[in-house]
């Protein structure tokens, strides 16, 4: 979240009391949630992240990159009664954000270069475009009862522009590593 209080924005993560500065490009950022999704990258792949010297521990490096990359946000409020569906990937709808940005921001993001927390604030204030309306599908529940000619048209565009789905074995890969993460784990790993 951008703090607007702040003459900058943040440019280092704390790991075990040290600060070390990352880059701050949203397309290292996206390359980073692309490996966060393969689920079965070592720690220290993730050491492209830092601008500098790199943390002995390459857990607890993760988990303060994964932090930087998911800044809290108070709003809006949710209640969290189950897993929530993905209704956005970066690299399947990258077409789209790409027009998204144009269309509303006039920002080529193949020449630029902003900072993370700058692309999370435009991409959540995107609007009337093509993206907007394929997330609208997939986010699409059908009323109760006898589905009408609008229901059924929207059930299939929403199965039209599903993202794919991941199978149990790999949330099963999700959970163990973020358990390593979140442990506590302060050992320097490989």
């Amino acid at each position: 979240m951008i703090d607007l209080t702040k003459y900058r924005l943040p440019e280092t993560v704390e790991v075990d009391g040290s600060l070390y500065p990352v880059h701050t490009s949203f397309k290292s950022w996206l390359r980073f949630l692309e490996l966060v999704a393969a689920r079965n990258t070592p720690p220290k792949e993730f050491d492209f992240m830092y601008a500098d010297a790199k943390p002995p521990s390459k857990l607890n490096g993760v988990a303060a990159l994964l932090k930087f990359c998911n800044p809290p946000q108070e709003l809006p409020r949710t209640q969290k009664d189950g897993p929530s569906d993905k209704v956005v990937d970066y690299s399947l709808d990258s077409d789209y954000i790409y027009a998204a940005f144009m269309e509303n921001y006039g920002i080529d993001l193949v020449e630029s270069d902003m900072h993370w927390y700058k692309f999370l604030a435009l991409f959540k204030g995107l609007h009337d475009t093509k993206l907007s309306e394929i997330i609208g599908y997939r986010l699409y529940e059908p009323p109760s009862g006898k589905p009408n000619e609008y229901t059924k048209q929207m059930l299939k565009l929403k199965s039209a522009w599903e993202l794919p789905t991941e199978s149990d074995e790999e949330d099963e890969d999700l959970k163990a590593f973020e358990e390593k993460l979140y442990r506590g784990n302060t050992q320097t790993d490989d």
